[in-house]
């Protein structure tokens, strides 16, 4: 149990690096376009991709051609629970692989 939740939160931190990297690199005034890029794939991928988008109103999230335009922080949690999720689910699958070993 120790490994999978110690397995399950580096792989979290990795899953939710993207937005993280942005705001670090708004801060440092570097060039964001790629970490911009990987983060409207990470909050795209679950809400388009996976439907969960249809779980929220209008008033909580607004796409636009590029992705999630706007959310609430209930959508971001969302966002991120879903990460850590597969996080979880890559921890254990990894850890059933070494066990048979």
């Amino acid at each position: 149990m120790k490994y999978f939740l110690l397995r399950t939160i580096k792989i979290g931190i990795v899953l939710n690096l993207p937005p993280l990297l942005v705001a670090l690199m708004v801060y440092l005034k570097l060039d964001i376009f790629p970490i911009i890029f990987t983060a409207l794939l990470w909050a795209s991928i679950p809400l388009q991709s996976f439907g969960m988008g249809s779980l929220f109103t209008e008033s909580q999230i607004t796409f636009n051609e590029w992705g999630v335009s706007q959310a609430s922080p209930a959508v971001w949690v969302s966002i991120v629970m879903f990460w850590l999720l597969w996080a979880a689910l890559i921890s254990f699958i990894s850890l059933l692989r070494i066990s048979r070993k």
